[in-house]
């Protein structure tokens, strides 16, 4: 981040002081007195001074009557992606409807909240545009279908881009199917992590089966996964679609070990499916002797 500060030889003063705001907060400015900008024996090349700069700030006041080197360098730094900022010292800065998109107005006294808020804005943006230029240095464009593949190939590292690239934890594919569950239903420990850690919802339910990623864990069988998202505090008693909680589903691969973790955690045996069966109902039904014990035992 760097700013480039244009003033009159009359605004020099003002245009100091908000530098001096600028590089309190570790930002380097640049200055330029307009007056002498256009004088080619004083200014050998006018757009110099724009080198590597990421804001452009105008310092305005009311008896400024040629504004053509503001809309000289608006236009440039709009053309260059580079930000505009007017400074109003008096007065009111105006500029014909149609081009009032080129920057922001400010009054010096609100310009130091402004700063820190651009400047983690900036910073925010900076850190998701190096993320997706590393995806593309790994031959990865930035399309939904290549996060849905990296989550499916396990391969974090190219999952942390993405998020940082600003990608929504909680994204779901075409099909409806949360990054999450794409990340459990891969046994991607390392990806569950991730997501959980950027805020994803736990709880978050599929639109392909209906499940939580907690439900997936559990029918696929995959205790450690199961583990994880109960110590990030899953809720262990929620319903699918067909009304199926964790524990019916692993009642009904007669999943014993996964089945007795649940029901540490406080999983419900006596809770109903959509078709009136319990975990309890179909560790009866399939005769299972071990899971009926666990489920009329309850939590040890």
């Amino acid at each position: 981040m760097k700013i480039a500060i244009f003033h009159t030889a009359q605004d020099k003063k003002t245009a100091l002081a908000i530098g001096s705001i600028i590089a309190a907060h570790s930002v380097p400015v640049a200055y330029q007195d307009i007056d002498i900008l256009w004088d080619h024996k004083r200014t050998k090349n006018p757009l110099a001074i724009m080198e590597s700069v990421s804001h452009f700030l105008f310092v305005f006041s009311s008896d400024m009557t040629d504004l053509s080197t503001f809309i000289f360098f608006a236009g440039y730094c709009l053309g260059k992606g580079i930000s505009v900022i007017v400074l109003e010292t008096d007065g009111n800065f105006d500029l014909p409807e149609n081009v009032r998109h080129l920057g922001v107005k400010l009054r010096p006294e609100s310009f130091e909240g402004f700063f820190v808020a651009e400047k983690e804005r900036f910073a925010s943006s900076e850190r998701k545009a190096m993320a997706r230029r590393a995806l593309l240095d790994q031959g990865i464009s930035f399309f939904d279908e290549n996060f849905v593949s990296v989550l499916q190939a396990d391969d974090p590292e190219s999952v942390r881009l993405f998020l940082e690239a600003g990608y929504d934890p909680d994204f779901k594919d075409l099909r409806g199917i949360p990054a999450l569950s794409h990340a459990v239903r891969a046994h991607s420990r390392v990806c569950t992590l991730l997501l959980l850690s950027t805020g994803a919802d736990i709880d978050c339910v599929s639109d392909d089966r209906g499940y939580t990623p907690l439900m997936d864990a559990v029918q696929a069988g995959d205790d450690e996964m199961a583990s994880l998202l109960l110590d990030h505090n899953a809720n262990v008693n929620q319903r699918s679609k067909d009304g199926q909680t964790a524990l019916v589903l692993g009642a009904g691969r007669g999943a014993v070990e996964i089945c007795a973790l649940l029901i540490r955690r406080g999983a419900d045996p006596a809770i109903k499916d959509n078709l009136g069966m319990s975990a309890l109902g179909y560790a009866q039904l399939f005769k299972n002797q071990k899971l009926m014990e666990l489920f009329n035992t309850g939590p040890a």
